[in-house]
Order: C-alpha cells, then sequence, then structure tokens
C-alpha cells in the first residue's frame, strides 16, 4: 500500500542541539540565578535542568512558568515572581540557539509537504513549539503532536494514535522516521512502515530488541528523498 502520510521525529532527526549554543544557554540561565543567591555549581544545575525536561516531556510540566517554579524548588531557592519572569524572559531570547537543523531539511521537508500528510511527533519539554516556530519548519506539517501535551512519550502507542488521529490517515498507510529504534518499534506496532535515519545518538534505552529491522534505513535525513519522492 503506497504512503500517504509521513510522521517525523524532531530530535536527532531534524535537529540537533548544538553543543557551544546550549552551553551559551545553560550558562546563562545559571548566571540568572547566581544573581539571585544560587550557589550550585554547572554540572548539578545541569543535571537538575535535564531532570525537569524529562518530567515536562512527560506532560508533569506543561506551562513555562511551572517550569521554572519547580527549578527553583528543585535548587533550594524560593519561589521568586521576579526570578521566574527573568528566567523565562531569557528562554524566550535564547532557547531556540541552542537548537540547529540538519542539512537539507528544510528541502527535504518542502518536498514531502508536496506529496504527503506530514506529522512531527516529538518527546520533548515545553518549550518546543517555539523552537519549530523559529526554525522554519512549522508551515511543513499538517499536525505537530508534542508529548507535553499528549501527557505521553514514544513509544506509548497513545502519542501516534494522536498523531495519526491528525492526519486523518490508517496506520497501514504511514511511515515513521526516526533516528531511534524504540520510536520506530512504537510505530511498526501499530502497523506503520519505518525508517531509520543513522545520524543520532547511538544510545536507545528505550528500544525492546536492539536487532530491530525497519522497513528502510539511511545514514542522514537528506537521504529519505530517495525513499520517498519519487
Amino acid at each position: 500500500m503506497r504512503v500517504k502520510g509521513v510522521l517525523i521525529d524532531f530530535g536527532d532527526t531534524l535537529a540537533y542541539v548544538d553543543k557551544g549554543g546550549n552551553k551559551k544557554y545553560v550558562e546563562g540561565l545559571l548566571s540568572i540565578l547566581k544573581n539571585h543567591g544560587c550557589q550550585h555549581n554547572v554540572d548539578d544545575f545541569n543535571l537538575r535542568l535535564s531532570g525537569l525536561y524529562y518530567e515536562s516531556s512527560r506532560g508533569l510540566i506543561s506551562s513555562h512558568a511551572r517550569f521554572w517554579e519547580s527549578l527553583l524548588t528543585s535548587l533550594g531557592m524560593p519561589v521568586n515572581p521576579r526570578v521566574v519572569k527573568e528566567l523565562e524572559d531569557f528562554r524566550e531570547q535564547n532557547y531556540a540557539t541552542a537548537f540547529k537543523l540538519y542539512e537539507d531539511v528544510l528541502p527535504v521537508l518542502s518536498g514531502l509537504h508536496q506529496k504527503y500528510r506530514l506529522a512531527l511527533v516529538s518527546n520533548c519539554s515545553v518549550g518546543l513549539s517555539q523552537v519549530i516556530k523559529t526554525l522554519g519548519i512549522a508551515e511543513f506539517f499538517d499536525a505537530i503532536v508534542l508529548s507535553y501535551e499528549v501527557g505521553a512519550r514514544k513509544p506509548d502507542k497513545s502519542i501516534y494514535v494522536e498523531a495519526i488521529r491528525q492526519v486523518q490517515l490508517d496506520p497501514g498507510k504511514c511511515m515513521f522516521v526516526s533516528d531511534e529504534i524504540s520510536d520506530l518499534e512504537g510505530a511498526n506496532e501499530l502497523g506503520m512502515k519505518t525508517l531509520f535515519v543513522r545520524q543520532g545518538n547511538s544510545a536507545d534505552p528505550d528500544a525492546k530488541n536492539p536487532n530491530f529491522t525497519p522497513t528502510f534505513q539511511c545514514n542522514r535525513i537528506g537521504e529519505i528523498a530517495g525513499f520517498l519522492l519519487h
């Protein structure tokens, strides 16, 4: 059956975290907090920040204000509305600079958008919707399904079901594209075809079967045109 819909992961599939940009972002946040008495070093701060990103990606922290309040509490600092506002203002101005699109993403999405119904499906914390818009890719998608909004992370079936509902297609007419085997396992269980892009972090602790065989695989996102644009 011909593919009519393409569901695509975000992190390490379409975009990656730029180390330099992320370092400046984290240091900027910590600098604000140190001005208000924070005594934690950058490694400890990064650990706490990562933990909150994960909690947020599960839908447990679904607003920016609540995210910063949780961070202050985690650091043993008082929840000061002025500090929360400073952190949020900094995030709005700088968070998107920590992400970079892989080469060929824009032309690939432009081509796919003309032939398929597209959905972006991401495990992510609150704030990624702004990043997607800033990177200039939101316009290519018929649906954008983010884990913190759904309250479920891939490979939980509910996030795929929501994406399929929004693109209004049967799973058998869709393909899921990702750099993580666990993402593809979840899609495969629902009857979708799968395309593994080998360009992200090879570690995938959520994979049930590291030897899972996807329908197709390639080395970088630019190569998926060879499987879909024909």
